[in-house]
């Protein structure tokens, strides 16, 4: 059960959702199209077609970090960091607010925030550069590259090749509760066997159904064709370091939580029961090291600008 309430002038609109948790994953990116139609009365979406974008002069740079400033304020988030980019070349890179409430230290471009799933990206660049390496293809079955890749049935892990496990489309569920449970007891190799216990609950290429599981197969996999005799997690980590890092000197870049929290870094932090922010427990972001293909790299707005 959610409910959601969106208001626009003197108009509320309360949405319902009464959903069995499977079908609920099941049909979110359904759900998701219909509550992207609720839009005020008179909107019209704006087009950028044939339109030239404006230089980024000092002038709009400063409008746009009272923008961003004034978000801070209404969403009550603590601490941003962002850079800016046009025409191949870093026109701002900094940061507002802080890093955590206690201190009220600033963050900047080299403070270190926790970039969850933008972490898959960077492990599809590491399958892509395998791919440029012709160590395999898109189209190349997972099985024959990972013989321990095996899913709760058996037709969909023969169907599985490289590129499905990054599409969210091979009608996998999400069940991020199975291996979030398990904290604390769950290693990279057995984050992979509950990939067996699951079973589609679609047709293979009906529905997008996020997976992490999946993504953290996809790095895992990559992993092995690199180096199959390491344990998966440093093995993933030595080929992310040796073929996504250190190329684009993403040098602050790290998988390394007692790293990361040793040095520069914005501490995590989540609405409190009034609503505003509040220091967090870190265990659901410790939660994810297990399947850190899929969500687990730390790095800096400096970084994720190479």
């Amino acid at each position: 059960m959610a409910a959601r309430v969106n208001y626009s002038g003197a108009n509320w609109t309360v949405i319902i959702e009464d959903l069995a948790d499977a079908v609920a994953e099941k049909r979110r990116a359904q759900v998701a199209l219909v509550l992207g139609r609720l839009l005020p009365k008179g909107y019209s979406r704006e087009s950028f077609a044939g339109k030239k974008a404006n230089t980024l002069d000092q002038a709009r740079i400063a409008e746009l970090v009272r923008f961003i400033e004034a978000g801070q304020k209404v969403l009550k988030v603590p601490g941003v960091a962002f850079g800016l980019v046009q025409d191949g070349k870093i026109v701002f890179a900094d940061g507002l607010g802080t890093k955590e409430l206690r201190t009220g230290d600033r963050p900047d471009a080299g403070t270190l925030f926790m970039v969850a799933s933008n972490t898959k990206a960077m492990t599809t660049l590491l399958l892509a550069r395998l791919v440029d390496e012709h160590r395999m293809t898109w189209q190349t079955p997972v099985t024959t590259l990972l013989p321990s890749f095996r899913l709760g049935d058996a037709e969909t892990t023969r169907s599985v090749l490289v590129k499905h496990l990054i599409c969210a489309c091979t009608g996998m569920p999400r069940q991020d509760l199975e291996w979030i449970f398990e904290y604390g007891n769950i290693m990279p190799a057995s984050s992979l066997s509950l990939l067996g216990t699951m079973r589609p609950t679609s047709k293979f290429g009906e529905l997008f159904q996020y997976s992490n599981l999946m993504a953290a197969a996809a790095g895992y996999t990559a992993a092995y064709v690199l180096y199959p005799q390491m344990e998966p997690g440093a093995a993933y980590d030595r080929a992310m370091q040796s073929y996504v890092f250190d190329p684009l000197q993403m040098n602050a870049t790290t998988f390394d939580f007692k790293r990361a929290l040793s040095g520069d870094h914005a501490t995590a932090h989540s609405p409190d029961v009034d609503g505003n922010p509040a220091k967090a427990l870190t265990a659901i972001n410790d939660a994810v090291i297990p399947l850190r293909p899929a969500g687990g790299a730390w790095s800096s707005v400096r970084d994720m600008l190479k």
